[in-house]
């Protein structure tokens, strides 16, 4: 079973580090706009783009470095169709797929971008009412991008392309399916049924999508399941 958690890792690490750095300079930021006038604050707001500051800081190159990973879980999923004599990817296949790309990586980016809007909002509101520096950042800090739910969100993107990358070039082939995962205490019941159930030469296509945990969702959010090629 492919692992994504080392991507995800070093994805987390890097945002870690912008974070740390970001939230540094916020709080001169905050002591620079304490000084100002209301009319100068508002004039100084409209001004802010922090998601533009995540940006140039490195969370850009760090989104565009883990998109890579969608790469290589592709590239493997061909390679191992093609092994079999499969010829995979048509046209419509390769857009689909570029589909779901797109869109977790705009998640990923719009998880910033709130992120940077709630954190401008906080300040703006810290400032304009009065609070004290020390306020101000102690509120400003309880707000993380590099949060359980960002480890989540990219996690649960990369394993569910990895697995549907797979679906799509044995897609309509003659192949059995296998359901590989953990199974300990902290397996959905789905998950364990599925598992338990497998029939002797595996799951087919069929079977595989008409089950408690079809391609593309397994047990659901977050889940620590796959679909592979049984005997492969």
């Amino acid at each position: 079973m492919p692992n994504v958690q080392p991507a995800v890792d070093t994805f987390m690490a890097e945002i870690t580090l912008i974070e740390e750095s970001f939230e540094k300079d916020l709080k001169v930021l905050a002591g620079n706009l304490k000084k100002m006038s209301d009319t100068e604050l508002i004039q100084a707001n409209s001004q802010l783009n922090f998601l533009q500051e995540l940006s140039d800081r490195g969370y850009g190159s760090a989104l565009d470095k883990f998109d890579g990973e969608y790469t290589r879980m592709l590239a493997a999923a061909v390679k191992e169709a093609r092994k079999r004599g499969i010829d995979p990817l048509a046209g419509a296949s390769v857009e689909g797929l570029q589909v779901l790309r797109e869109l977790d990586y705009e998640r990923l980016l719009g998880r910033a971008s709130s992120y940077a809007l709630d954190l401008q909002a906080q300040l703006f509101r810290g400032v304009y009412g009065g609070s004290s520096i020390s306020q101000i950042t102690s509120k400003l800090s309880e707000t993380k991008l590099a949060s359980h739910q960002l480890n989540v969100m990219a996690y649960d993107g990369l394993k569910i392309f990895d697995d549907m990358s797979r679906y799509t070039v044995f897609k309509g082939e003659d192949v059995e399916w296998t359901y590989i995962g953990p199974q300990d205490e902290f397996t959905r019941d789905q998950c364990r049924s599925t598992y338990a159930n497998e029939p002797k030469d595996g799951y087919t296509e069929s079977e595989a999508s008409s089950s408690d945990t079809p391609f593309g969702v397994r047990g659901g959010f977050n889940c620590r399941h796959s679909w592979e090629i049984k005997g492969f």
